[in-house]
């Protein structure tokens, strides 16, 4: 099996998706398809900082990035859309525990500093140290509880264990966002972070989770774009390891006791958020996201 980088460094993936957020959001405002003030904080590679130095340098990247990975640009910054709106209704409805599950640079603890929620940042200890200094630096008014750190690696830790030596608390409703991570997880890994899920969360609990095609795994998806961002991820040594189309993610989940309520591809995520298609990404296939609510079953 390939060494993955972030046993012995923080994701590169990670930064990378955060400068992709950053650079979206210095986007003219009619192109504009996300409003991020945070992830730039985030990027401390030199290269991405360059391409970060300005709007027109931040949008030639981007445009060049989309005719390379078509698909993927689009995938990352309206998976936060999606996400952002299930959070929403989550909150509106309740919810007060959060789950970011392998959280990355997600700056969802930031967005939601003022909510009477608690957030539980789980991710690998070489991601989350770098991530946890800066997050507790833009707090704009640090209340205690709200985040709570919680070091894991999914491939080889139990999600249960740690969340429950947190304070986590499974008789309460939560939200799961798990947004970056299957993809590069075994099938074991999935198979035993779902289970924990199962264990953990209330019925009425709700699951975000993204996806990559089965092909994008294999290396014979249709889409070229798909082909070469799978060889990219290896070769930095955080390659694809699973992969799904949407039927067969939403039965893997209901098999643990999740039912999918809402679905979408890179196709239908453009026509949800950008119907006039202003931001002229392209809309290649090969990623999805679910979001999925804990039955009583």
């Amino acid at each position: 099996m390939t060494e993955r980088r972030l046993n012995r460094t923080a994701s590169l993936t990670a930064q990378i998706n955060a400068a992709q957020r950053a650079a979206e959001s210095m986007r003219p405002p009619q192109r504009r398809l996300l409003d991020d003030p945070w992830s730039r904080q985030f990027v401390g590679h030199p290269a991405l900082r360059v391409l970060l130095a300005n709007r027109w340098l931040a949008d030639a990247a981007l445009r060049a990035f989309d005719r390379h990975w078509g698909g993927l640009h689009a995938h990352i910054v309206l998976r936060a859309r999606f996400t952002d709106d299930v959070c929403a209704a989550a909150l509106r409805d309740g919810i007060d525990q959060l789950v970011l599950l392998g959280a990355g640079y997600d700056p969802t603890s930031l967005r939601h500093a003022r909510a009477a929620v608690t957030i539980f940042e789980v991710d690998a200890p070489t991601t989350q140290a770098g991530k946890r200094a800066t997050t507790e630096r833009l707090l704009p008014a640090p209340r205690a509880g709200h985040i709570v750190w919680v070091p894991c690696d999914l491939e080889r830790d139990t999600l249960r264990d740690r969340l429950m030596a947190k304070g986590f608390d499974p008789q309460r409703r939560s939200l799961v966002i798990w947004l970056g991570v299957s993809m590069y997880l075994t099938a074991d890994a999935i198979d035993a972070t779902l289970a924990d899920l199962a264990a953990l969360c209330a019925p009425g609990s709700r699951l975000v989770a993204d996806f990559v095609e089965p092909a994008a795994v294999t290396g014979d998806s249709r889409w070229a774009s798909a082909r070469r961002i799978a060889r990219v991820v290896a070769r930095r040594g955080e390659p694809y390891r699973s992969g799904f189309s949407a039927p067969e993610l939403s039965a893997l989940l209901a098999e643990y006791g999740f039912r999918s309520r809402d679905q979408a591809g890179v196709a239908e995520l453009l026509n949800r958020y950008d119907p006039a298609h202003a931001s002229g990404l392209a809309g290649d296939d090969w990623l999805g996201i679910v979001c999925a609510e804990r039955t009583n079953g």
